[in-house]
């Protein structure tokens, strides 16, 4: 009976467990079948569905369902895998494209800040308007400084905030806020 080609119904299908039987139109006992056995259908199989398959004697003697199909359902061509793998690779690479374009944008802002961190901005803030004295911290020592109008680092020196350093109005403020006086 092995290789022998044979037809039947399907009469009862678990579809969460992937298995069911066959009503046989040549053989008395249920044929067990599992999705497995019909792998290149279009779609899983249904109570009602016409097998063609070849059946397989166990050990045990139950009749088993081999290399089935459905009869009048398409089995999956080829072209169509090769095509979806094509389409899958192509969202992939786009989606890779994307990351990189990204994470390159990210890079040029984080360089540009960097850049423009090292050199002074054309413009500086002064949170009180009035307010001369220049609270800075040294990027050798990391003490504080506050350095006056006059001095002769004064023009020179940058206040960048989101560093901790500030603007003072009088000298007592800065003194009092834990700054010495700049040496030059």
């Amino acid at each position: 009976m092995k290789g022998q080609t044979h037809k039947g119904i399907l009469v009862k299908w678990k579809d969460d467990q992937g298995f069911g039987f066959i009503k046989s139109e040549t053989n008395r006992k249920e044929v067990f079948i599992h999705i497995s056995a019909i792998p290149k259908q279009s779609r899983r199989p249904k109570i009602g569905d016409t097998i063609i398959y070849e059946l397989k004697i166990e050990d045990n003697g139950k009749f088993k369902a081999n290399s089935a199909t459905i009869q009048g359902v398409k089995i999956k061509s080829l072209s169509n895998k090769i095509n979806t793998t094509r389409n899958k690779n192509k969202n992939n690479n786009l989606f890779a494209k994307l990351i990189g374009l990204i994470g390159m944008g990210f890079f040029a802002i984080i360089a540009q800040n960097f850049i423009s961190s090292s050199s002074p901005p054309i413009v500086q803030s002064v949170i009180k308007p009035g307010c001369e004295i220049k609270g800075n911290i040294s990027q050798n020592s990391g003490k504080k400084y506050y350095h006056v109008p006059g001095m002769e680092d004064y023009e020179s020196t940058v206040i960048s905030p989101e560093y901790g350093e500030k603007w003072f109005c009088t000298e007592q403020e800065a003194i009092s806020n834990g700054w010495v006086k700049a040496p030059n």
